[in-house]
């Protein structure tokens, strides 16, 4: 079964565990389709952008435990998949460069692993940092996810993203055109999650 991480932090964040007493919470998670995974990139000539939904890496229902020490939140699913052929653009010549950039074939998936979220203080505008692993092409890096939120009910959207460098993996970004058209190093990754959120005692009981 394919671990998650980066609902979690949804969870976490839209129950109320952050300012609550109680030290663990299992909770019910049904991610929406509106969910999804984009990179945005740019070069000297064009900007792109590679997206996959949501539900090709995350199932729709989860049920996952949530525990706090001190001011930091750990899960207990905590390792997310992606495939990187799954991603897709209407950008044809980035989309070939990013699979052949990210060594798809010799590396099919793109790992996200969460060490823990650091809660903000509520007036931070932020819901929490998450301290994320990604490793690509076989090269871990660690990096921290500033996290925003916003309530509606049960309805939860989260938003996670952050600028990194190809160059941290040992990658060269491509270049084309006799040297003319250059792909920049930085990337944008952005997560943009929707869900309805429940414990999961009082899911069970809504079924």
């Amino acid at each position: 079964m394919r671990k998650i991480i980066t609902i979690v932090v949804v969870v976490l964040l839209a129950t109320g565990i952050s300012s609550a007493q109680q030290e663990s919470i299992s909770l019910a998670v049904d991610v929406k389709e509106k969910s999804v995974l984009s990179i945005y990139g740019s070069s000297n000539i064009v900007d792109f952008k590679l997206y996959q939904p949501g539900a090709r890496f995350i199932r729709e229902k989860l049920y996952i435990t949530a525990s706090r020490q001190d001011n930091k939140l750990y899960l207990s699913e905590n390792r997310l998949e992606i495939p990187v052929k799954d991603f897709t653009s209407t950008n044809k010549m980035a989309l070939r460069d990013f699979y052949k950039l990210m060594k798809s074939d010799d590396y099919p998936v793109l790992e996200i692993e969460l060490d823990h979220i650091q809660l903000s203080e509520p007036a931070s505008g932020t819901a929490g940092n998450a301290v994320i692993d990604v490793t690509i092409a076989d090269i871990t890096r660690k990096y921290t996810f500033p996290v925003t939120a916003n309530k509606k009910g049960n309805s939860f959207t989260f938003d996670l993203q952050k600028e990194i460098s190809i160059r941290d993996f040992q990658l060269k970004p491509p270049v084309h055109m006799l040297g003319m058209l250059k792909v920049d190093e930085w990337i944008t990754i952005n997560l943009y999650m929707v869900c309805d959120i429940l414990p999961e005692d009082l899911a069970d009981l809504a079924r």
